[in-house]
């Protein structure tokens, strides 16, 4: 069992290992990731746009086996993180010679903020990641977010050039840094 620690006034919720979602996590990956897209808005950070995911679209990533989540001890099917593992990532880094695991979706609810479980969440995609017998781990995330490439440089990965793509929705073009690491 793995208790969140923080120093705030506000209680951290106790979260248990992450793990496989299921077609009940869907509206929570969904709202827990609108809520971290206004979050990011509100701070001038232009990755994700509420809206951007229905329930339905995440149902089917989830019964292709994409999707994990951490969720609170007590509450389970609530979700308080979520990750999603792809195998081809074509829009954002082209055709690969070598085979790898793509990393998208990292969200923490904010109330978890400082606690780890962003890097239980990284591991665990990692882990997924390796079992398939792939040994690089590739993530991206908006160029600029400083906060956010330090983090994961200070987690073992190196930048590999960036990309620009368009997300659904009018006039919104992301310009993304590419990130990998190479697995053990």
């Amino acid at each position: 069992m793995n208790r969140a620690q923080s120093t705030s006034a506000a209680p951290v919720p106790s979260v248990a290992d992450v793990v496989p979602a299921t077609p009940a996590h869907a509206a929570g990956i969904v709202a827990l990731r609108d809520e971290l897209a206004r979050w990011m808005q509100a701070r001038g950070i232009d990755q994700w746009r509420e809206g951007e995911f229905t329930p339905a679209q995440v149902e089917r990533e989830i019964a292709a086996g994409e999707w994990w989540v951490v969720e609170p001890e007590d509450r389970p099917g609530e979700v308080l993180g979520s990750v999603r593992v792809i195998w081809e990532d074509p829009e954002i880094w082209g055709e690969q010679p070598e085979p790898a695991g793509y990393i998208h979706g990292v969200a923490v609810d904010r109330s978890l903020t400082g606690t780890g479980t962003g890097t239980r969440l990284l591991h665990a995609a990692e882990t997924v990641i390796a079992a398939s017998g792939r040994r690089i781990s590739r993530l991206d995330c908006d160029d600029n977010n400083p906060a956010l490439k330090r983090f994961y440089s200070g987690l073992g990965y190196t930048p590999r050039g960036t990309a620009t793509f368009h997300v659904p929705g009018p006039d919104f073009w992301v310009t993304v840094q590419r990130m990998e690491r190479p697995l053990p």
